[in-house]
């Protein structure tokens, strides 16, 4: 038997938005949107009475029910269950600890490389202290894609936006601003573009063309902002800046996580957690990739590497 219901809805900012509770209302028979209010708080829809729950379950997983928040989900009761390992944020903890693990393991493998192949390379010696950050970048960009992999599927498009936005802006910002110290304006903007550009819509892909444009158009500008300001900044206090920049990036990466958790919720699908192995595979790649493009890669006369 079929009736009608009205429920408080949250997140429903445009017509995809609608499509996207249409597609999970057609999963259910005689189930179908009645209507949604001019001010997109209420939905009105019609379905059998055996699916209402399962239905409100399903808007509830894609944020759209609104329903009264517990107060307690600050950053720091989060921080907290993440850290503690918390049931319910087991999957949290496993990513943070993976992260940090894999900083370490990048962090050795740079040791590693300049004990094997770059202890007489003056270059490699000279930009040390840069070097130092590229592992850090790496690990900060590869933990946060991961989590935004894990729970893209259940984005709105104001969610999906938002996480392109920053994970094109971050990793495109930072890879940028490295290249564009070591190797000049050119290298820096082109591989920061296209990492940002890349990382963006590989994390966001399944959340609607919105996020994936507002992404490519992040990584496009963060890339080639990032290896401006490096060359701009070359003779004021660089390294300096560097430093309070990959600061700040992590601060916003850290925001994301919070946010996703806040609005989302914990990770629950295990099916698609990703193992450290394979993780440490691909990021020490990327590290040694970054390592030969910074020493063997063509350099402008407008770069810390030329000077």
């Amino acid at each position: 038997m079929t009736h009608t219901i009205e429920l408080p809805i949250r997140n429903v900012s445009c017509e995809a938005c609608e499509k996207v509770i249409g597609r999970i209302l057609r999963k259910f028979s005689h189930a179908k949107i009645e209507s949604v209010s001019a001010d997109a708080q209420t939905l009105t829809f019609t379905c059998e009475e055996k699916d209402t729950d399962t239905i409100k379950a399903k808007l509830r997983e894609y944020n759209y029910l609104d329903e009264e928040k517990d107060s307690r989900p600050h950053f720091s009761y989060i921080a907290h269950q993440v850290i503690a390992n918390t049931p319910g944020f087991e999957a949290e903890h496993q990513l943070l600890t993976h992260t940090l693990g894999l900083a370490g393991l990048l962090f050795l493998t740079l040791g590693l490389s300049y004990m094997a192949w770059f202890s007489q390379n003056e270059l490699f010696i000279k930009i040390w202290p840069v070097l130092a950050l590229v592992p850090l970048g790496i690990a900060l960009n590869a933990g946060s894609l991961i989590h935004v992999r894990h729970l893209r599927h259940h984005f709105n498009c104001t969610n999906g936006m938002m996480a392109g936005m920053t994970i094109g802006m971050m990793s495109g910002f930072m890879s940028g601003a490295i290249l564009g110290a070591t190797n000049g304006m050119f290298v820096g903007s082109i591989i920061g573009m296209a990492i940002g550009m890349s990382a963006s819509a590989y994390a966001v892909r399944k959340a609607g063309i919105m996020g994936i444009l507002e992404g490519l158009m992040a990584g496009l500008m963060a890339g080639t902002m990032g290896a401006m300001l490096s060359v701009m900044m070359l003779s004021d206090n660089l390294m300096a800046f560097l430093y309070l920049l990959f600061g700040a990036c992590t601060l916003i990466l850290g925001g994301m996580s919070y946010f996703i958790v806040k609005e989302i919720g914990p990770i629950q699908d295990e099916r698609k957690n990703v193992g450290f192995i394979p993780l440490a595979i691909i990021s020490v790649l990327v590290l040694l990739i970054f390592l030969a493009l910074i020493v063997w890669g063509p350099k402008s006369s407008l770069a810390w590497g030329s000077l």
